[in-house]
């Protein structure tokens, strides 16, 4: 007869054997898994090492080709450009936040094609007129009513240098038009400049081996080049497309100003909103002036210089990323 000692021996035992069961088969388990995660790892890690093998030799090839670049730019630039620009005055209009060393290249290209660098005017962000201390100045230095709104503000200084740069010789006070500006404020068209350099708005960059000193800004002749960028510290909706079409003047007169309006895109910055790619798509901006998107690299440079050169004879293209070309064509 079997007691409850024997159900309780045969229960415990077969309980030990389940036991014994499920370890040995996780133990087997666990070490296919561990083995599987190791091939895994090694598979991994050859990748990983080929992937920097690779890029390493991507990056010297990078440095090879940009090495190659800068050679052909400084070779290439004197027997390209040189006397394109002959003794033609041509001003730089920069907005802060511009690489300083985009414009130092371009107008060092400018200098190799013989034209008359007449300085840099740079725009500085207090034109943003954020605070009512710069609302204040502005106002001030444009003598008209200090309690006109920011785009009021903006509007009339951009009047005023649009003024003083495309009206040489025009009475003082006066725009474009005979319009004054400012409300009655009688300023010369140098003096608005002075005025915006001397409370910060702008800064003025004379070409070597000139005195700092705005006026005279655009003699005769003066062929405008207007850099923008990503970097640019007032939005371009505010300042720099106001004063391009100020400068670029209303159809069907004749553009005031031969106008270059260029951008620049230090690497590894993709364009966003291109102030270039606005200007091509107005019907009738794009007619009046030319854009080169960018100018941080050499082709951009060589569009700057053979675009300025065009816009003496009238000529008016589009010329870099997402453009009609990448240069301007030969002339017919």
């Amino acid at each position: 007869m079997i007691n409850f000692r024997y159900h309780l021996i045969s229960l415990v035992a077969m309980f030990l054997a389940l036991a014994v069961g499920v370890v040995m088969g996780s133990a087997v388990i666990d070490k296919a898994v561990v083995e599987t995660l190791e091939g895994q790892q090694s598979d991994i890690a050859e990748r990983v090492d080929q992937a920097i093998a690779e890029n390493q030799a991507l990056q010297g090839r990078l440095a090879e080709i940009e090495g190659r670049s800068q050679r052909l730019a400084d070779e290439a630039a004197p027997q390209l450009l040189a006397d394109r620009l002959r003794e033609v005055p041509v001003l730089v209009l920069a907005m802060r936040g511009v690489a300083p060393e985009a414009i130092d290249a371009a107008v060092a290209l400018l200098d190799t094609a013989g034209a008359e660098h007449q300085g840099t005017l740079w725009f500085n962000d207090r034109l943003a007129l954020t605070s009512e201390e710069e609302r204040r100045d502005l106002a001030r230095a444009l003598g008209t009513s200090e309690g006109l709104a920011a785009p009021s503000l903006r509007s009339i200084a951009v009047d005023a240098l649009a003024a003083s740069l495309t009206a040489s010789g025009s009475p003082a006070g006066e725009v474009s038009g005979g319009s004054p500006v400012g409300a009655g404020a009688g300023v010369a068209f140098d003096d608005a400049v002075a005025g915006l350099r001397d409370t910060g708005f702008v800064d003025f960059d004379p070409p070597e081996g000139a005195e700092q000193e705005t006026a005279g800004l655009a003699p005769a002749g003066t062929r405008v080049m207007f850099v923008t960028g990503p970097g640019a510290v007032v939005d371009d909706a505010r300042w720099a497309r106001p004063l391009v079409e100020a400068l670029a003047g209303e159809a069907p007169e004749p553009p005031p100003v031969p106008l270059l309006v260029a951008e620049s895109y230090p690497p590894g910055v993709e364009p966003q909103a291109e102030l270039s790619a606005v200007l091509r798509a107005d019907d009738v901006l794009s007619t009046r002036l030319s854009t080169v998107s960018r100018i941080d690299d050499f082709a951009g440079q060589v569009a700057v210089v053979l675009a300025l050169q065009d816009l003496g004879e009238g000529r008016v293209g589009h010329y870099g990323r997402d453009a009609q070309r990448l240069i301007p064509a030969p002339a017919e």
